[in-house]
């Protein structure tokens, strides 16, 4: 295809609805859906209801499912617990809305739904897999280390499963979507695809709400370092994250600075970070409208993920609302981010505990590497950076 192509349309099809995206896959699929509408007509179909209206106008949503629809008999057996389950209604539903659509393009959110490629794979020119992850060794950081011993029987064969429908999955589609360079690498090093593999980065989320020139940093009037942790609060490594934050670091950030705090905010606590919020200098905001108030508070973001694919689109946010950030390598990995300049990098809790402390002990290299930071991100991951990139994975820059 070369660019410019006005009448181009574009389905995009996800688990959940992007109205309104919260999350990160559903911060992604809205990225990806506005960028597409930038050259035609886009509809994004889900597998679940949206809850309110698409805040780009230009994106139509539908849902495949009716609320309260008795359930339906399966269109498909599931090979991996990863797969969503595929209804007759539902595929009776996805097929009216290409038919009605008339779709050139077909992006499909990631291999969850890989029951839904053989029956699109007829029906459209060009089908794109978006891979917000390797899910094959996302499953297996998650489940533990097999090398160490630690990886049950059934979760080595769901590991296994994962990593048949990917490959599967990848010989079905014209092209495939990864989420950074890293992943690119890990994908044709385990693949060997004979597609294009594109590029498409986690641009920064809700960037519209983000004053374009760099704010102050608050007071300590709420105490400092006030420390924050945004993410989807019952997905198990943010969990798990937001345990070592209340549980490790916190502790030991307050013994050099008594006033620090913690705040954990996101969509759907689990029980085990709501009971956080009963530990001195801990807050959990459950399900939040608007963020700018969490990022506003912080002096910093802490990132202490140890399991998890794609990129971490929390740290971008962060970096665009101008608080310097401390992550674990995993979390950080796959931004490109300049150690020590633009991020600094702890693999332990005792790691990321003394880098904190460092940095809120000098005030002048924290200012200087939150300015780096958001100057990167606001050129490398922003929206003309993510709609260049978008337009080449719609292969318009083809040829």
């Amino acid at each position: 295809m070369s660019s410019g192509s006005a009448s181009l349309r574009t389905l995009v099809l996800t688990i959940d609805p992007a109205n309104p995206p919260v999350s990160g896959a559903e911060l992604r699929n809205f990225q990806n859906a506005s960028a597409a509408a930038e050259f035609g007509r886009v509809t994004l179909a889900s597998m679940r209801p949206p809850s309110g209206a698409t805040p780009d106008a230009r994106v139509d949503s539908v849902s495949l499912v009716v609320p309260g629809e008795r359930r339906s008999r399966s269109a498909t057996r599931r090979t991996a617990d990863i797969e969503v389950r595929l209804t007759q209604a539902v595929l009776s539903r996805l097929f009216g809305v290409v038919q009605e659509f008339r779709p050139d393009i077909v992006l499909v959110e990631g291999i969850p739904l890989f029951p839904l490629l053989d029956h699109i794979r007829p029906l459209v020119p060009t089908l794109i897999l978006d891979m917000h992850n390797i899910e094959s060794d996302l499953a297996v950081q998650i489940s533990g280390q097999p090398r160490r011993g630690l990886f049950s029987l059934s979760r080595r064969s769901e590991a296994e499963n994962i990593r048949a429908i990917e490959v599967a999955g990848l010989a079905l589609v014209d092209r495939v979507w990864v989420c950074s360079s890293d992943d690119r690498k890990r994908l044709l090093a385990r693949f060997d695809p004979k597609i294009p593999v594109d590029i498409v980065p986690n641009g920064i989320p809700r960037i519209s709400q983000i004053p374009q020139s760099l704010e102050a940093l608050p007071g300590r009037a709420e105490g400092f370092p006030v420390m924050i942790f945004v993410g989807h609060l019952s997905y198990p490594p943010n969990v798990d994250a937001a345990a070592r934050l209340a549980s490790n670091i916190l502790p030991r950030v307050r013994r050099s600075f008594p006033a620090a705090r913690l705040v954990l905010a996101g969509r759907s606590p689990a029980p085990a970070v709501k009971d956080l919020a009963r530990r001195d200098m801990v807050e959990v905001t459950a399900d939040p409208a608007d963020l700018s108030g969490v990022f506003r508070r912080g002096h910093l973001s802490v990132t202490p993920i140890s399991a998890g694919g794609g990129t971490r689109i929390k740290i971008l946010e962060a970096m665009a609302w101008g608080l310097p950030v401390v992550a674990t390598p995993l979390a950080a990995e796959g931004h490109g981010l300049a150690e020590g300049d633009e991020i600094v990098i702890a693999p332990t809790d005792e790691g990321i505990s003394e880098a904190i402390i460092t940095l809120c002990s000098q005030p002048e290299r924290l200012d200087r590497m939150r300015r780096a930071a958001h100057g990167r991100v606001m050129r490398d991951f922003g929206v003309d950076a993510v709609r260049r990139a978008v337009r080449d994975g719609l292969g318009l820059g083809d040829g």
